[in-house]
């Protein structure tokens, strides 16, 4: 019963990530509106998406797309690696890669949080507690200091 409520949790967390756009969505195609789905810039996610279309497309290692000599870079390509596997899954298309990508991510964070508060707590309720807390919200990212703040 605990692991069934462990999977529920990692996919309502995935899908709270990407209810939003997707609600978005379709609100605006209702209205016969377009819908252009954002990237967040702060997070790199506009960077790793050029390198995993050139993966895409054929090209790896993935180079620079802003140099004139077009060589491969030096930079970690596990990130972009693992977007062009979301693209060929997506067939092509960025939107939806970048929606499995924002599925994914989140719930395997939830699953990460919920071993560790596995081992942190005896409590079947807080090692849970503890996931979603540490997913839906910025916590994590303050007591680590990612955003420099």
């Amino acid at each position: 019963m605990k692991r069934i409520v462990v999977l529920f949790s990692a996919l309502l967390v995935g899908f709270l990530y990407i209810a939003p756009p997707l609600i978005i969505a379709s609100h605006l195609r209702a209205l016969g509106q377009p819908f252009v789905l954002t990237y967040s810039v702060h997070r790199d996610e506009l960077f790793y998406m050029g390198r995993a279309r050139e993966i895409y497309d054929g090209h790896f290692p993935p180079s620079d797309l802003f140099f004139d000599e077009q060589n491969p870079t030096p930079l970690n390509p596990i990130p972009s690696l693992i977007m062009a596997t979301l693209l060929a899954l997506a067939g092509g298309n960025a939107n939806v890669a970048y929606l499995i990508a924002i599925f994914l991510f989140p719930a395997i964070i939830f699953l990460l949080f919920y071993w560790l508060g596995t081992k942190l707590f005896d409590s079947f309720a807080w090692a849970i507690f503890f996931a979603y807390v540490g997913v839906l919200t910025p916590i994590a990212l303050r007591i680590l200091n990612f955003d420099g703040a």
